[in-house]
């Protein structure tokens, strides 16, 4: 035993590490060191395992002091090494730890870098290998209800201060995240409710500034889908007595400070009220005022849907709870009744707020007096100024109760989904066991709930060892464990503490001592009952829960368990003109008495009993049980490490006491209570085996668990008998003892062989000095000499690089200047060449300017001279018209003259109507050949823009051939094809033209021929009149003149060229000499000349001017659609 690592209990740290220097007395007194822990410094103290204050044998520390995940895995389980685990893991900022399937929680006091979302995302995988997080718990919940379709619960417990509250939301946004396709909206009412609720319900504490000061379950619903579609929350014992006043140090409900913070006029909340405390000052709460925080408060209640008149509404009635507490009493005449001070402006402000229309007066008239009932009259009881004050104190707490209780109905109405709702996992964040210098009613309430949890707790973890035997193969029957159901019979039997405390609330004379003694005398045999602490006192008793004893001060339980409210109260909050109170306090009708029960005693009595709270907080508990009892349960415990909200300080003491208080000591004893020590069989191998005294190997092909049993039997067959240990089917678990005595065995084995490891490792540290040293010395000198001669190789190389340098810097030097003579050449010869090749584009570009304008010059000389040719013609034609006008006059004169006078009228009508014949003839011939003059012109700009289409066409061709240089050959075949299109339209030209120029010829002679017989018939008319020869001759040289100038030989060959194809030109001096040809000129008696239009051979008129001139057009267009088709093709 001496030498072994022991924990002794301590009145400071309740337990310390210590190390066994000295075993007396058979082992019943013991010498220990104990190193403190702050100082460092070692003291020495004797232990007496004989004291009762002294357990039956010291606690052996565990061989890891550096903090395991799952506290089952400790080799030896107990409160020391549990409570110094946890310091390990909190010293390392390791927040969560495993109890099996239970998550041990210290609140950090600091934020951690735990709750990003990859880390959601890891914890909803495989999380064998991830350290313990709360994470791990809602991931298994979500699991079990999607696989097994079973309803889920986490219950969240731990005292105030533990971070219960921030555990639940961690869970709700870690459970949101895991559904599937989530409804963004509904997840952000059900996060938003918990800051709604936490300003209504939650208030700072001396150990916590946000205490949430009422129970919370939160049932968190989702769909066949795994979705979460909604959520519903059901709250349980509000402290509604915080309304009216708070411990030193402490604050009211947030709502209060944060209505005061917004400083809006209409509240008038300025100045100190009695209702609240200011002790320390503004509070802060995550970096946010209280200001801050009521704007949050409103955007919440907006997002459930509550609108800003019933906003409105619910915080005037929270402003007149404060000017409620500023109301004052004055004693009237009779020192028994009292009176309202009616003159301060509380009473106004209250009156207003609170929607009491008849003033001050009626609420004055309602607080200071009670109205009683009897059979047939009705009395009206003045009351004191002290029951005055504690009817206005019970209206402030009820109004409050009811408004808190409204406003989670408007939460559960904007986020439940119950219709949707296949599944569930719900939330419980409930109020740790608590145990105060002074305890009273609330706590005798928070404390049957925990002892409620607690059987639950124990049922669970129990069944859960259970399993585990099962699964290892124990033949196991029982297992002894500490069961609060007598607790609970205490406190709920017929007879139990509730019974006798709402049997005293019924009493007339009912009060809290009557109810503390009939506590002590019907219980005096309960071993619950802690009756010397009882008899200290006649106000106080005391119970022993499964966490500790609690002694109660019964002062004030029986009323604080009746609760009640004067009826006059009722009625006037009834009528109020706020909206938000009257809907918190509706009428009630009042049901007739039934048949059969005289006076109604029996009834009313029942039904006053079911009111009491400790009744209603019993029935809330049950159906939360029961809604618990029908879901797969996980437990979360809360530690909190010290009261100074300090990240590195660890309070040993309080924790301990948490632990126990939480049930954790005792869930780890029921999980070990029949084999409290366990070992797997490959660690037992490996940790005990050098124990063996036996030399004889193991037979060839046992298992690990063959040879654990057998080395776990040969250790232990001098010791503690058969039962000492069992092999489970992974596991070997040890009775009470045997572990320790291993232990024991092997650190005597250690000692043992402890000297000779040390000498040997010391030789061996010794034998590696020297040979480090002489390595060292050896390594000195081979890097001295190697220095040496690398310096002076760093000498020559450098004088050689210094040679080499000098000698390229020559060389470069040299090659730069040449460099530079040649290429100042070559710039000089570029810009000699560049001078020459302008100067002769110049010269070249100012000859083909001048060849250009002498061209320009020629052309436009040779159209003036063929356009005066045209206008002299013209001039010539007109003037032998008018010297054969003349002459015919004069020989028609000399014919009549010579006549006979019968035949000269006849013979002058008919020359008047051949000469108006031949002018009308004449004058149409001029037509013809203005016409055609202008179908001249207009071919020739037809002709013109053929050329410059042409001429473009060639310039794109151009650009195309020298922009697709790489495509040379498709654009030969082009351009091959594009001649060869080409070619084929000048033939066809030429043909149109040859058509052309038959057509003509035919309209000549179909214009002609009739003309040849009217001048025959005019002749032959002239020769029978006997006209003179002369006067035949010159008619017919009018009609020779008449013919010339319908001849086409002027026009012909301008047209030619105009229909001619652009790379083609013909010489018009043909044409022109035609032209001159034609003119003529008539002397004095000499037979004029004229010059026929001769008509092809075989040619025959086909059609008409106007009919040629069309198909002509048409020849046009055609030939322009092919032109543009062919440049479209070509672009």
């Amino acid at each position: 035993m001496e030498g072994s690592k022991v924990y002794v209990p301590d009145t400071t740290l309740v337990w310390a590490p210590a190390s066994v220097l000295r075993v007396e007395d058979n082992g019943q007194r013991l010498l220990v060191r104990v190193i403190d822990d702050a100082t460092k410094a070692a003291t020495e103290r004797w232990v007496d395992l004989r004291d009762d204050s002294m357990p039956d044998s010291l606690p052996l520390q565990n061989a890891d002091d550096h903090g395991v995940e799952d506290m089952c895995a400790l080799n030896h389980l107990h409160e020391p090494a549990i409570v110094y685990n946890l310091r390990t893991r909190f010293s390392q900022q390791h927040p969560y730890t495993y109890t099996g399937s239970i998550v041990v929680a210290i609140n950090p006091y600091a934020w951690l870098n735990l709750y990003s979302k990859e880390t959601q995302r890891l914890y909803a995988g495989d999380r064998t290998s991830l350290p313990p997080h709360v994470y791990a718990t809602s991931a298994s919940a979500y699991e079990a209800m999607a696989l097994f379709d079973r309803p889920q619960s986490i219950l969240v417990s731990g005292e105030s201060g533990a971070g219960k509250t921030e555990t639940v939301k961690i869970l709700m946004e870690h459970l949101a995240s895991l559904s599937t396709d989530p409804n963004m909206i509904i997840i952000e009412k059900v996060l938003k409710s918990n800051p709604l609720l936490e300003a209504f319900g939650n208030a700072k504490t001396v150990r916590n500034d946000n205490s949430s000061r009422f129970g919370k379950f939160t049932q968190l619903q989702f769909d066949a889908n795994q979705r979460l579609v909604g959520a519903k929350c059901r709250h349980y014992l509000l402290e509604k007595s915080r309304v009216i006043g708070q411990a030193a140090h402490e604050r009211n409900y947030h709502i209060f400070y944060q209505l005061r913070a917004s400083q809006d006029t209409r509240w008038a909340l300025d100045g100190a009220f009695a209702y609240l405390t200011d002790d320390d000052g503004p509070l802060l709460l995550d970096g946010d005022s209280d200001a801050a925080r009521y704007q949050k408060t409103r955007d919440a209640l907006r997002t459930i849907g509550v609108s800003d008149e019933e906003q409105t509404a619910l915080l005037d009635a929270l402003a007149g709870i404060l000017h409620m507490g500023q109301v004052g009493f004055a004693a009237a005449v009779n020192a028994e009744e009292c009176a309202p001070v009616t003159t301060t402006a509380a009473w106004t402000h209250a009156c207003r707020l609170l929607g009491f229309a008849a003033g001050p007066a009626q609420l004055g008239a309602s607080l200071c007096n009670r109205t009683v009932k009897a059979r047939h009259e009705v009395y009206v009881v003045p009351l004191t100024v002290d029951q005055a004050v504690a009817n206005r104190d019970a209206l402030a707490k009820e109004l409050y109760a009811r408004l808190f209780g409204y406003l989670v109905q408007r939460v559960n109405d904007s986020i439940s989904s119950d219709a949707q709702m296949l599944g569930h996992i719900d939330l419980l964040d409930i109020f740790g066991f608590e145990a105060f210098e002074t305890n009273r009613f609330e706590q005798f309430c928070i404390n049957f709930a925990n002892e409620k949890l607690q059987q639950k707790f124990t049922h669970d973890v129990f069944k859960t060892v259970q399993d585990e035997y099962t699964r290892e193969g124990l033949g196991w029957t029982y297992v002894s464990y500490r069961d609060n159901q007598d607790m609970l019979d205490m406190l709920e039997a017929p007879l139990g503490v509730i019974s006798l405390l709402n049997e005293e609330c019924i009493r007339p004379m009912g009060n809290d001592l009557a109810f503390c003694s009939k506590v002590v005398s019907t219980h005096d045999a309960n071993p619950r009952l802690d009756k010397q602490r009882a008899r200290l006192s006649t106000a106080h008793f005391a119970l022993r829960h499964y966490a500790g004893t609690v002694m109660y001060s019964v002062g004030g339980f029986v009323e604080a368990n009746k609760d009640a409210l004067s009826t006059d109260v009722v009625s006037l909050l009834s009528t109020s003109a706020n909206a938000m109170i009257a809907h918190v306090f509706p009428l009630k009708a009042e049901a007739p008495p039934k048949p059969g029960v005289v006076g109604g005693r029996r009834n009313s009595t029942a039904s006053f009993m079911g009111e009491t709270v400790v009744s209603k907080f019993r029935a809330q508990l049950s159906g939360l049980m029961t809604a618990i009892g029908d879901t797969q349960t996980h437990y979360i415990r809360c530690i909190k490490p010290n009261a100074l909200k300090s990240a590195t300080a660890f309070d040993l003491p309080g924790v301990v006491e948490q632990l126990r208080c939480a049930g954790v000591v005792e869930a780890i004893r029921i999980s070990r209570a029949a084999f409290p020590n366990k070992m797997a069989h490959e660690r037992f191998l490996h940790r005990f085996v050098n124990l063996w005294r036996d030399t004889s190997p193991p037979k060839s092909g046992a298992t690990v668990a063959t040879a654990c049993a057998s080395l776990a039997a040969g250790l232990l067959q001098t010791g503690e008998g058969k039962d000492s240990f069992v092999m489970g089917a992974s596991t070997i678990y040890f009775a009470h003892g045997v572990l320790e005595r291993l232990e024991h065995d092997r650190t005597l084995f250690v000692q043992e062989r402890a000297t000779t490891i040390q000498r040997v490792f010391k030789g061996y540290l010794c034998r590696r000095a020297y040979r480090r040293f002489r390595a060292a010395v050896v390594r000195l000198q081979a890097n001295f000499r190697r220095d040496q001669r690398r310096r002076r190789f760093q000498l020559v190389r450098r004088r050689c690089i210094l040679v080499q340098a000098l000698w390229r810097g020559r060389h470069a030097r040299e090659a730069t200047s040449a460099l530079k003579l040649y290429t100042s050449a070559v710039v000089l010869q570029r810009n000699w060449r560049t001078y020459r090749a302008q100067r002769n584009y110049l010269k070249l570009r100012a000859a083909v300017v001048a060849i250009q304008e002498q061209i320009k010059r020629k052309e436009a000389e040779a159209k003036r001279q063929l356009e005066e040719e045209e206008r002299a013609k013209q001039a010539v034609i007109e003037q032998e018209l008018r010297v054969l006008q003349s002459r015919l006059d004069e020989e028609k004169a000399l014919r009549l003259a010579a006549a006979p006078a019968t035949e000269q009228p006849a013979l002058l009508d008919d020359s008047g109507r051949m000469l108006s014949t031949l002018q009308e003839q004449v004058r149409k011939w001029r037509e013809l050949h203005a016409a055609a003059a202008a179908e001249v012109e207009t071919l020739k700009s037809e002709n013109k823009r053929i050329k410059e289409a042409y001429t473009a066409a060639g310039a794109s061709f151009a650009a195309l051939n020298q922009h697709n240089k790489q495509q040379s050959k498709a654009n030969l075949r082009l351009m091959s094809t594009h001649a060869a299109l080409i070619k084929s339209q000048e033939e066809k030209m030429r043909k149109y033209q040859k058509e052309l120029v038959y057509l003509k010829e035919e309209l000549r002679h179909a214009k002609t021929r009739p003309d040849d017989a009217t001048q025959d018939h005019v002749l032959q008319v002239l020769r029978d009149a006997h006209v003179a020869p002369d006067v035949l001759a010159k008619v017919r040289a009018c009609f020779s003149v008449a013919g010339a100038a319908l001849e086409p030989s002027s026009y012909v060959d301008r047209w030619q060229t105009a229909a001619s194809p652009v790379s083609c030109r013909h010489d018009d001096s043909a044409g022109r000499a035609s032209d001159a040809s034609s003119t003529y000129s008539i002397g004095e008696g000499a037979a004029p000349a004229a010059t026929n239009w001769a008509h092809p051979k075989g040619a025959r008129p086909t059609a008409t001017s106007q009919s040629m001139y069309y198909e002509d057009e048409k020849r046009k267009s055609k030939i322009g659609g092919m032109f543009k088709k062919m440049f479209k093709k070509d672009e």
